[in-house]
């Protein structure tokens, strides 16, 4: 490696001109949060990976103003950014993007239609990236490869005993909070917590190596 060559976080390719990569993303963030300095967590990526999310991350924003009741940062979203991406030039498939994860769910009172962020691998491929991010900014390992990395949305209830043992973080708490351990045992390299608008929150494990989950 020359001096002036450095590594993408996110695929490990050397490169001499690097783009500086959101970790979260910062369509994430309503137009009351533009001065907001916390959410500007950027690390290197090549030219590739740092384009390479760019859709499914305008998607991702999309599913998750969607899911469950929203708080005040994340209705500002839907009204304001969201909305007007809509009437952009491919505002359709968008719309029609997120109409297609839309299921009928019968309560009490009566049919609905609900998202499930958990279902959707678009959803699920832009959490891996961010776990992946994380993991290069926090020097725990990197890179770290899409194979290594199993993502659902938490179903259950932590116990506090255990998130007191996490490292916790936030970039803005109302927007994104994450809690991650660093075990190195048993193929397990780290495990993450995830919650973005007080609402949906992911768990996140991976790997130590790509085999990890094939078993």
């Amino acid at each position: 490696m020359s001096s002036k060559e450095k590594a993408c976080a996110y695929c490990g390719k050397l490169v001499l001109k690097r783009d500086k990569e959101h970790v979260f993303p910062k369509c994430l963030y309503p137009p009351s949060k533009n001065n907001s300095k916390v959410q500007r967590l950027t690390i290197p990526a090549c030219n590739e990976c740092n384009n390479g999310w760019a859709d499914d991350e305008a998607h991702f924003r999309n599913m998750l103003a969607l899911a469950g009741e929203p708080n005040n940062v994340r209705r500002e979203l839907w009204e304001t950014t969201t909305l007007r991406s809509f009437e952009e030039v491919d505002g359709l498939r968008r719309m029609n993007d997120l109409i297609a994860q839309m299921k009928p769910v019968s309560t009490d009172g009566g049919e609905r239609y609900m998202i499930f962020p958990g279902q959707d691998q678009r959803v699920i491929r832009v959490v891996r990236k961010i776990i992946r991010g994380l993991c290069h900014h926090h020097g725990i390992l990197s890179p770290v490869t899409e194979q290594c990395v199993w993502i659902d949305v938490l179903k259950y209830v932590v116990p506090r005993e255990i998130l007191d043992q996490m490292m916790y973080h936030h970039r803005e708490q109302d927007i994104v909070e994450y809690r991650y351990n660093i075990l190195n045992e048993d193929e397990i390299n780290s495990v993450w917590l995830i919650a973005f608008f007080e609402r949906v929150t992911f768990i996140g494990i991976v790997s130590i190596s790509e085999t990890g989950f094939s078993r």
